[in-house]
C-alpha cells in the first residue's frame, strides 16, 4: 500500500485509490459498502438469535426429562420463546389436548391411539418445518451476498482496466508508470467484492450447520414427546 500510495497523482492509502476510480466504480463500491453493512447486521443478530436458540433449547431438554409434571413443563415451555424444542412441545401438547377433546367423554380407545399418533407426529413435523424456515431467515441474503459481491468486483476492476487502457491509448503513453495508477484503483473494486463476499460466506455456512443440527434435534424430540404423549396423555384416558 506505500509503494501505491507514492505514485504520482494519487492520494494517500485507499482513499487514494477510490479517488482515482471512475463512476462506475465508484458505484460499485457504494453499492458492496451496502451490502457489507446488511449482511453483518444480518450476520450479528442471526448469530444471537441462534445462540439464545441452542441455549434455551439446552435448557427446556434438560427440563423436559427430568420434570414430570405436564402443567410445569407447560409453564417452562412458555418461557422459552427462541427455543424451537419448547414451540414443539407446546405446538404438540395442544394438538393432543384439541383431538382428545372432540373424542367422546373425552376417552382414548385402544384403536383410536395409533390414529391420534399420527396426528400428533403430523401437527409436529409441520411445526418444525415452520421453524426451521423460520431460523433460515435472511440466509438466502448471505448467500447472494457472498455469490454476487466478488462478482460486481470483477466488473468494476474490468472496467476500471478497460477505462485506464482507453485513456493511455488516447494519450499515447504506454509506460507502466502512466499505466499503473489506472490498474491500481481499478483493484479497488476487487478487494472490495472479496471483502463483502468472504465473511458473508464463512457466516452462511455456519448458520447453515447451526441450522441443521438444530432440525435434527427438533426430529429427535418429536420422538420423545410422542413417547411422553404416549405415557402421560393417551394411557391416562384410555
Amino acid at each position: 500500500m506505500l509503494a501505491i500510495s507514492a505514485v504520482p497523482g494519487l492520494g494517500a492509502g485507499v482513499f487514494g485509490l477510490f479517488g482515482e476510480t471512475g463512476w462506475v466504480g465508484k458505484g460499485i463500491v457504494i453499492i458492496l459498502l451496502g451490502f457489507s453493512v446488511v449482511s453483518w447486521a444480518m450476520i450479528l443478530l442471526k448469530y444471537q438469535f441462534l445462540r439464545r436458540a441452542e441455549r434455551e433449547s439446552h435448557a427446556f431438554l434438560s427440563a423436559f426429562r427430568k420434570t414430570k409434571n405436564i402443567d410445569d413443563l407447560f409453564k417452562h415451555a412458555e418461557k422459552k420463546k427462541f427455543s424451537p424444542l419448547a414451540t414443539l412441545f407446546i405446538e404438540g401438547y395442544r394438538e393432543a389436548e384439541s383431538i382428545i377433546r372432540t373424542l367422546p367423554d373425552g376417552k382414548v380407545t385402544e384403536d383410536e391411539r395409533p390414529l391420534i399418533s399420527q396426528e400428533l407426529e403430523r401437527s409436529l413435523k409441520i411445526t418444525a418445518q415452520d421453524e426451521i424456515v423460520y431460523m433460515e431467515r435472511y440466509l438466502a441474503f448471505l448467500g447472494t451476498t457472498g455469490t454476487v459481491g466478488p462478482l460486481l468486483g470483477l466488473f468494476g476492476t474490468v472496467w476500471g482496466i478497460m477505462d485506464a487502457v482507453y485513456g493511455i491509448g488516447l494519450k499515447g503513453a504506454g509506460d507502466i508508470g502512466a499505466l499503473a495508477p489506472g490498474l491500481a484503483a481499478a483493484l479497488i473494486n476487487t478487494i472490495s467484492g472479496l471483502f463483502v463476499a468472504i465473511p458473508a460466506v464463512i457466516a452462511y455456512n455456519y448458520f447453515a450447520d447451526k441450522i441443521r443440527y438444530i432440525a435434527i434435534r427438533c426430529d429427535s424430540f418429536s420422538m420423545e414427546f410422542l413417547s411422553f404423549i404416549e405415557r402421560n396423555l393417551l394411557r391416562r384416558r384410555s
